[in-house]
């Protein structure tokens, strides 16, 4: 598995890599290669290209959270910076299972204690050691694409909850919404977003027209929404004008 998060690697920067190359840059068989190409393709981190494999910024692709930990990540470091802001010591708060959101742990220990109410297996997993933190884990199926637990358990879980703040992201941002891959997605941000007092929504300038199947919800139903320097000018002054409380974090 170490290698093919290297070939991953290797991908992210390169896009797209032939069977020889990527032999002779790890010094393996092609037929190792070819088991590892046919493992990251199962988990949907690459595809298949004749003679060897591709990643794509594409929605499909960013729906895999170990592709989307990868990018953007001084943007996504700028907005946790600024979300950390937002939490005081004593609150209880919501995660969302996103990389952006994931960011914001660099800037917790500030915030301590904390009760942290997430679905996201990767907060868990850097959180449930640390005594400042009252880590509470959603339940669910596990969606090992997502790196989540996602499905009725976990929303009926997050019915009988309720937090101060919550954090979400989104894969896409067009007339005034933002929207996502999965329909579970879905599903279970909007329950988790019903349970809290205030929310906040954070996403890089990339988002911008970027298209997603499922509307989450309306950019002026967020209490604070980020994002990063590099979208159009034209763009940001609509949606402030039409009442979304837009910020643009400097990057």
């Amino acid at each position: 598995m170490e290698r093919q998060t290297e070939i991953l690697d290797f991908l992210c920067e390169q896009e797209t890599a032939s069977v020889g190359e990527l032999a002779d840059h790890f010094g393996v068989s092609r037929m190792t290669i070819h088991r590892d190409i046919s493992r990251l393709v199962d988990l949907r981190f690459a595809r298949k290209v004749r003679g060897g494999v591709t990643v794509l910024p594409s929605v499909v692709f960013e729906s895999n959270y170990h592709y989307r930990a990868r990018r953007s990540s001084a943007d996504k470091r700028a907005l946790a910076r600024r979300v950390a802001e937002f939490i005081e010591p004593g609150m209880t708060i919501m995660l969302d299972d996103s990389s952006t959101t994931a960011a914001l742990v660099e800037f917790l220990p500030e915030c301590q204690p904390l009760t942290i109410i997430t679905n996201a297996a990767a907060l868990v997993e850097m959180l449930r050691d640390d005594d400042g933190y009252t880590v509470i884990c959603l339940g669910g199926r596990y969606d090992a694409t997502m790196n989540a637990y996602l499905g009725m358990t976990c929303d009926l879980a997050l019915e009988h909850l309720s937090a101060d703040l919550a954090v979400f992201s989104v894969a896409g941002v067009q007339k005034g919404a933002g929207y996502l891959q999965e329909d579970a997605l879905v599903r279970t941000k909007r329950t988790m977003k019903a349970s809290v007092e205030r929310s906040v929504l954070a996403f890089d300038h990339s988002k911008f027209g970027k298209s997603a199947l499922h509307k989450f919800a309306r950019l002026d139903s967020f209490d604070h929404v980020l994002t990063t320097a590099g979208a159009d000018r034209v763009v940001l002054d609509e949606l402030i004008a039409a009442g979304v409380p837009l910020e643009v974090v400097p990057n």
